[in-house]
């Protein structure tokens, strides 16, 4: 219901009164005049921000892919793994919708989180917004977001590390470097994203 009212009107989700919100700037915030819920905020500088995190995903997800992830060595045997070999061995195995999870969780997903946010958020701040593809976009990322589970495969792994270190040599290679960095990129860039001041660009560019 609330998405059906003027994009200035907010009904407070505590105590339902309707409220119009005022201009705000970065870092400002609208409180609700009768329980003092926060109705509206602006985070600071949201939308540079969210690019350059999104921008630097994207060279640190080329990195994490083009590399080793990590090499063993055990009994002179030597073997080199990469984010894209661990869907592939899942499927050689005979595991096949696991390998398919993964390729989602840990490729597709956040890849098309990060080039979707660069071409959203470059089509904003330049006002360049197509009605039929740009809010579309948006909203089909925000919910997708949840499905980048990158976190989870990193904690994954340094088990794997831990439960073998004992019986091989692990080499982390450089994409373990850049997929961590990726990791706490993509975290960046969801807490300095808000919805919310794009939304608002973009009900602004289509006007």
């Amino acid at each position: 219901m609330q998405n059906t009212l003027p994009p200035n009107l907010r009904a407070c989700p505590d105590c339902d009164l309707l409220q119009e919100i005022p201009e705000l700037g970065d870092g400002q915030a609208a409180y609700c005049i009768r329980c003092n819920r926060t109705l509206f905020s602006l985070k600071t500088d949201s939308l540079n921000r969210s690019l350059a995190f999104a921008i630097t995903g994207i060279v640190l997800f080329v990195l994490a892919n083009a590399f080793p992830l990590l090499s063993l060595k055990a009994l002179g045997a030597y073997q080199e793994s990469t984010l894209f070999s661990a869907s592939v061995s899942l499927f050689v195995e005979g595991r096949p919708v696991l390998a398919f999870i993964v390729f989602l969780t840990t490729i597709l997903f956040p890849l098309l989180s990060l080039t979707g946010m660069v071409v959203v958020l470059l089509s904003v701040k330049f006002d360049r917004v197509s009605t039929r593809f740009t809010a579309p976009l948006f909203r089909f990322l925000m919910s997708t977001d949840a499905w980048g589970m990158l976190e989870v495969f990193m904690l994954a792994i340094l088990v794997s590390v831990v439960k073998l270190g004992d019986l091989a040599e692990i080499i982390p290679g450089l994409s373990l470097y850049a997929f961590v960095a990726l990791v706490i990129v993509m975290t960046l860039m969801s807490l300095s994203l808000d919805p919310e001041d794009v939304w608002r660009r973009l009900r602004a560019c289509m006007i």
